[in-house]
């Protein structure tokens, strides 16, 4: 691939939004690595990308459930100059209740959305930070914030990727690194989990493409968190401050009163 433009890794850029970022970033001048589960839908892209612009496109399709397929995404990291943009955006869509879900089902959700996203994660972190330069994209979702509202270990796992993005944010900052969260709510894409229920007809559903564009301004501008769908962004410091302050008063060396027993 040509080294006079950055270069980017796409992840799940068999889907809506991860095709979307691919064809947003090639259309900025990046040259385009995507991790696909199948070509078809990015090999269709990449011709109109290479038809279109000059940006060099590959496509990879590791399989991710096993180390292997791991070891050769974490490989290309350390090829030429490495990537200038990372967009993770692996995820699974929701499974079955807990009670339900075989231990098959729990290892594929969890080995993807958890397993193989941390891999890929710690994969930019290591070599951005050794270069002092980069931007890491994790896409997560809003349910990450009430994972009580998704069925089996899915919700469970998007707070997990909102909890490891502000662990990277934590621990890159100082090396240069900028790292995005973007919290996505109810999006109108080709994964739309809900069997009977079509997800054109239901209120507050996004397209992908209004999700891609505006995480991308929120990325020009170096916002930490971009949640493209919430108006009241005053909404989400709120929440943090009583988060904080929630924190704050746990940490005090103090039995609660309502803890101690009755003489």
């Amino acid at each position: 691939m040509s080294r006079t433009h950055p270069k980017a890794l796409v992840t799940y850029a068999s889907c809506a939004i991860g095709l979307l970022y691919a064809d947003r970033l090639a259309r900025r001048g990046y040259d385009v690595v995507m991790l696909a589960n199948g070509a078809d839908r990015p090999a269709a892209l990449a011709r109109i990308l290479q038809a279109e612009t000059d940006a060099a496109v590959e496509i990879i399709t590791p399989n991710l459930c096993t180390d292997r397929g791991l070891d050769d995404v974490e490989a290309s990291f350390a090829r030429g100059t490495g990537f200038d943009v990372v967009v993770n955006n692996l995820g699974l869509p929701p499974g079955k209740s807990l009670a339900e879900a075989s231990a098959a089902d729990l290892d594929r959700l969890i080995g993807t959305n958890v397993r193989a996203y941390t891999r890929i994660s710690a994969a930019a972190a290591r070599s951005m930070a050794l270069r002092r330069h980069g931007a890491i994209i994790n896409v997560a979702s809003a349910v990450g914030i009430a994972p009580e509202t998704a069925t089996g270990v899915y919700g469970a796992s998007k707070a997990f990727l909102i909890a490891l993005a502000r662990t990277m944010q934590h621990e890159l900052g100082h090396h240069g690194v900028y790292v995005q969260l973007v919290l996505t709510a109810a999006i109108r894409t080709d994964v739309w989990p809900f069997a009977g229920c079509e997800a054109e007809l239901l209120p507050g559903m996004m397209s992908a493409a209004d999700v891609v564009d505006a995480a991308l301004v929120g990325f020009d501008r170096r916002e930490p968190l971009t949640i493209p769908s919430l108006a009241k962004a005053s909404q989400w410091a709120r929440y943090e401050h009583a988060r904080k302050t929630l924190l704050d008063d746990l940490v005090n060396g103090e039995l609660a009163p309502r803890y101690r027993r009755l003489v």
